[in-house]
């Protein structure tokens, strides 16, 4: 079993108009509220591959109970820390012509006394699970290397981290020793501090974070596939030309992959066939964090594997 961790849910609001107009009343038929966060992505995509997985994180208010409710409807196991404050909402107003707004509420401050009740939950929950995946970024009042902490206790266990985060929290949690990051090129320039521009670029900078922590490292190289960088392997993975409908989503289904391969201890080119799959999928669908489970395979093997090194 899969656990999940999401620090820092949020309701997903999004609104279709005709246009932005000012001083104008819209009136929209086309909307849709989610449970979203990059955690809850990983989760919806691993159920719909049919392995259990297991929900932590921090829930708030009325936000929080349709969150909740919304992994039930699916059927998605959850055992959330409870907040005083609510839990934030994000919005998005989608014009016809593609231009978008975004409206990012600040989300919860989250206490001492909730972060403790969750480590409690956190470590219960290691017994429970081979795989464990953090994806997002931090609510306030939670200090910047607190999933090193977190990759600490599952390292003790035995227990695999794909850790999937970017900015501060990605450069603290390495040091922890994830067992799999999965950053793109630009938060490998960051990282570095250095322009990353070919293949050669990506595999120097990818172990560099290894000599950091990071025991494998799988850069996404957005329509051109991914390059997956371990201690005595590298490969370059290309995916089939699509035209995609929706890539918001494709990177947390791409780690859903990776947490459903993992752990059903599947070889290495099939794990990486499989993520990435998922990522295809995603950006075929007009939902994020959703793929097609019956087109899965057909995907698979249009997927070619090189061993560079």
């Amino acid at each position: 079993m899969i656990g999940i961790i999401t620090l820092n849910p949020s309701v997903d609001r999004r609104y279709m108009i005709d246009n932005f107009s000012s001083d104008f009343v819209h009136r929209c038929e086309d909307y849709s509220f989610t449970a979203g966060g990059k955690g809850l992505n990983v989760a919806r995509v691993a159920n719909q591959l049919k392995e259990k997985a297991i929900c932590l994180g921090f829930l708030g208010g009325f936000s929080g109970k349709f969150i909740e409710n919304k992994l039930n409807e699916l059927d998605i196991n959850n055992q959330f820390t409870w907040i005083e404050e609510e839990t934030r909402t994000c919005l998005s107003l989608i014009a016809k012509d593609e231009n978008q707004v975004e409206v990012l509420e600040k989300g919860p401050t989250i206490g001492e006394e909730e972060i403790i009740s969750f480590k409690t939950e956190f470590k219960k929950l290691l017994d429970k699970v081979d795989l464990i995946v953090a994806s997002g970024s931090l609510p306030k009042g939670i200090k910047k290397d607190f999933y090193n902490e977190l990759i600490m206790l599952a390292n003790e266990k035995s227990v695999k981290f794909i850790f999937d985060a970017s900015g501060e929290t990605l450069v603290e949690g390495i040091k922890a020793k994830p067992y799999l990051i999965k950053p793109n090129r630009e938060e490998l320039e960051t990282i570095t501090k250095k322009k990353i521009e070919t293949i050669d670029d990506i595999i120097n900078a990818s172990r560099e974070l290894m000599s950091l922590g990071a025991k494998n490292v799988a850069v996404s190289l957005g329509s051109k596939g991914m390059l997956f960088v371990s201690k005595n392997d590298i490969y370059k993975v290309k995916v089939p030309k699509i035209t995609a409908v929706n890539a918001v989503g494709s990177g947390d289904s791409t780690v859903a992959g990776f947490a459903t391969g993992i752990s059903r201890n599947y070889e290495l080119i099939k794990t990486l066939k499989l993520a990435n799959a998922c990522g295809v999928s995603n950006t075929l669908e007009k939902e994020t964090g959703v793929i097609n489970e019956e087109k899965i395979n057909d995907i698979m093997d249009s997927i070619s594997i090189e061993k560079l090194f």
